[in-house]
Parts: structure tokens; sequence; C-alpha cells
């Protein structure tokens, strides 16, 4: 194949003599996914907040360290738990649950295991005056016990509700009330 230097030539003379050109201004970015090498000591360093509204920061090996602060969950406070069964109780939506009403009989229900994941959990007060049920979502199980049926959590007593497999909560009641 030839090339016509002269066609060349005055081809790369137009791009010379061209306007300036300028930096395009990027309206909407797109966060292309790091990939950190696996040598060790190999680390990403940030300052500020590390946030995302489309998913989760997954740490696949090691440990997440928090060496100055605190850890924040999500809080539901001044709860009412509702209905007679699981189809009408009140559904859970945050990690960490206040009921402070409940009347006889009424109850919530834990989010599905697949939505907080394997080893996620979800803290319970009951300070409602009566027992309340607690009931798993979709086929989860409580305990071995089916969603449905649910478990009680008495009056004045707390408990956390851990995902130990696809939907399997296990259940462990916390200490009294400090006085």
């Amino acid at each position: 194949m030839a090339f016509n230097v002269q066609k060349l030539t005055s081809a790369l003379s137009a791009f010379s003599n061209s306007p300036t050109l300028t930096t395009p201004t990027i309206t909407s970015p797109t966060l292309v996914t790091p990939v950190l090498g696996a040598a060790t000591g190999t680390s990403l360093a940030v300052t500020g907040a590390i946030s995302t509204s489309a998913g989760n920061i997954t740490i696949t090996s090691g440990n997440l360290i928090n060496t100055a602060g605190y850890i924040q969950n999500s809080v539901g406070n001044a709860l009412t738990a509702v209905g007679t069964n699981r189809a009408t109780a009140l559904q859970l939506a945050k990690a960490v649950n206040n009921v402070t009403s409940a009347a006889s009989g009424t109850g919530v229900t834990l989010p599905l295991v697949s939505a907080v994941g394997v080893g996620g959990m979800v803290v319970l007060f009951n300070a409602g005056g009566n027992d309340i049920k607690v009931y798993g979502a979709g086929s989860d199980t409580i305990d071995g016990v089916a969603a449905a049926t649910g478990v009680t959590l008495t009056d004045t007593k707390r408990a956390v509700f851990i995902a130990v497999a696809a939907a399997t909560w296990v259940s462990a009641q916390l200490g009294v009330v400090s006085a």
C-alpha cells in the first residue's frame, strides 16, 4: 500500500493550523471501579467519606478497622408493633429497631435474609408494654421456626437476629436493661 506524501503533508498542515482544542466538560462522570493489586502493602488512602448510592462496599479479605470514631447503623425509633400475623405486622426496615408501643398480640417482620445478607444483623428492643411476635419474611426461618409462625420477644427484652445462612435467622437475647 503506497501513501500519497503530498496528501498526507496537506492533511497534517491543516491539522496543525486548526483552532486550539479545549478541554471537554464532563457533566455526568462515571466512576470506573479501581482495581488494587494483590501485592502485600497495597492500599487505597482516602481522606473524607466513602459512599455509594448503588450497592455495597465489599472487602473480600482482611478486616475493616475503625481506628477513630464510631460505626453507625440505621435506626428505627419509637416504632409501633401492629397486626396479628406476618402479613399485617410492622415490616422492619432498619438495622436497629426500638418498639415503644405494642398492643397485645401485635408483631414485627424481619427483613429478608437475602436483603440483609448472610452475616447481617438486626437488633430489636421491645419496650412496647406487651410481648410481640417477630416474624420472618418469605421462607426465612428464625431459630428453626417457620416465618409465618414467628417467635415471641417478651416485653422489656431485646434480641439480636443474625443471618447465618440463606433464609436462616438465629436470635440471641441480650441482657437486662441497665439500672
